[in-house]
């Protein structure tokens, strides 16, 4: 016997109308119907609550020729584990880019020079910064600021020029990504635009900590980040 034919026989001896038994399973009428024609079958979290409420085993409900419930319900938990291994899957890729962003953003708090390098979110700058006075000796590494744009924004960084830095030439090109500097040379003052020319005239200023528990933080009293002397 086919399920449909199952499911009126077993409604039938509980005494439950169709629409009786579509209220208890929460769906419509039309949906037990076309069940019992065989147009449709149930899953499996319905055949469940059927069982129960038609007080019958589910092998009964199963049971007979030409039942092509079961190959439905088969291809419901197929779905249900397809479906879960999407959300599985989408799930890692959400975690993975959550540690992704938090890898970058603690690499730009911590001025990270080689996470700095790789952040996609980080474009390539060319600054200006004020070089200290090397005496006439090879300069050692040094935090400088780098004004990045005429209205003196910019972050300070870790300078790797090891040349020799004299009075009258001591400002520095610099292209970086972030802390990342690429490349930085001591320039003319032709070379220097003219809308940063008021760097020529100062003297360099050392870092200093954040009282408050910065990182950095840019020299004050000065239009382009650099103190005036």
């Amino acid at each position: 016997m086919e399920f449909g034919k199952i499911l009126k026989v077993e409604r039938t001896r509980q005494n439950l109308s169709q629409s009786d038994l579509a209220l208890k399973l929460h769906v419509a009428r039309q949906t037990v119907s076309k069940w019992e024609n065989g147009d449709t079958y149930p899953n499996l979290d319905v055949l469940v609550s059927l069982s129960e409420i038609l007080n019958v085993s589910s092998d009964t409900l199963l049971k007979g020729e030409n039942n092509n419930v079961v190959e439905n319900l088969s291809n419901d938990v197929k779905k249900k584990k397809r479906y879960k291994g999407v959300l599985i899957g989408i799930g890692t890729v959400l975690a993975f880019c959550i540690v992704i962003l938090g890898v970058l953003t603690w690499g730009r708090q911590t001025q990270n020079e080689t996470i700095d390098r790789i952040n996609p979110f980080l474009k390539t700058q060319t600054g200006y910064a004020v070089m200290p006075l090397s005496n006439g000796k090879s300069l050692k590494p040094k935090d400088i600021f780098v004004v990045d744009d005429p209205f003196g924004s910019g972050e300070w960084l870790k300078t790797r020029y090891t040349g020799a830095v004299e009075k009258d030439d001591h400002v520095a090109i610099v292209k970086h990504k972030g802390s990342f500097i690429f490349v930085s040379r001591l320039i003319t003052k032709k070379q220097l635009p003219a809308e940063y020319s008021d760097i020529w005239n100062q003297d360099y200023y050392p870092y200093e900590k954040n009282p408050t528990g910065g990182h950095r933080i840019q020299p004050s009293s000065s239009t382009w980040g650099l103190p005036f002397k």
